[in-house]
């Protein structure tokens, strides 16, 4: 489905039927990161799954240039009311989807329930030592996630492209949600894979501390993209939160 917001195109998926859940994906992203999910989903909820600008099937105009994080939240906003999906509904956001989540949920009366998953949105210091710890990190086998995923990441990588994808993270890098978190009056979950190189556990407490009515599961087995790589035991924490 092709849903026109403004200058934008912006291409979604949806499945199921009864109360409208959201589904935002990351940086260099698309609807297929959240095969695993969908499924278990759609049989309770009608799931809503856009594909952002830039990145999957919403590809910009060449003339039309990245929205930043605060534009591509008024965006989603948009195309949100213009597919129905707002009365009440459950946003899930991971990595970059996370934090437009947060911005979205900050502007909005709209999710009846939030969940960030390894969600961005935290400045961090650029330092030597951070940078060192980042590599660390980053260097075990396991802590990519699941290796049948990785060819996903690299395709829908390539389709992005890098001009979009350094249009993205430039903005991504620049947007700190911390000013945001006081204003979530949602209940939220924070969905966090322990072996995260880049975004760590530490910054889902820094959220779930800023978050009135929040709660941070870890899933020790899983990395960046917890949803790929622990799916049943991710699918099964998400739905006791989204029935609740």
């Amino acid at each position: 489905m092709i849903t026109r917001v403004g200058p934008y195109r912006v291409h979604s998926e949806h499945h199921g039927s009864g109360p409208p859940v959201v589904l935002l994906h990351g940086l260099s992203g698309s609807r297929r990161w959240w095969r695993f999910t969908v499924p278990a989903l759609a049989e309770r909820f009608t799931v809503h799954v856009p594909e952002l600008v830039g990145f999957g099937g919403s590809r910009r105009r060449m003339l039309v240039r990245q929205p930043d994080m605060q534009e591509m939240a008024e965006v989603v906003i948009d195309w949100m009311h213009a597919v129905g999906a707002t009365d009440p509904v459950r946003l899930v956001g991971h990595s970059m989807g996370g934090q437009l989540a947060l911005h979205i949920a900050a502007e909005q009366e709209m999710p009846h329930r939030l969940v960030l998953v390894n969600a961005s949105g935290l400045l961090r210091p650029w330092t030597l030592p951070e940078a060192a710890r980042l590599l660390s990190a980053a260097l075990p086998p396991r802590s990519w996630g699941a290796p049948a995923f990785l060819p996903t990441i690299a395709a829908d990588a390539v389709r992005a492209g890098p001009r979009t994808l350094l249009h993205a993270t430039r903005h991504l890098l620049r947007d700190d949600v911390s000013s945001l978190l006081g204003r979530i009056t949602c209940p939220t979950l924070l969905l966090w894979g322990a072996l995260d190189p880049l975004v760590p556990v530490s910054h889902g407490e820094v959220m779930r501390d800023g978050i009135t009515d929040a709660r941070l599961v870890v899933l020790e087995n899983a990395a960046h993209n917890a949803m790929a790589d622990q799916p049943e035991l991710f699918n099964r924490v998400l739905l006791e939160f989204l029935d609740e």
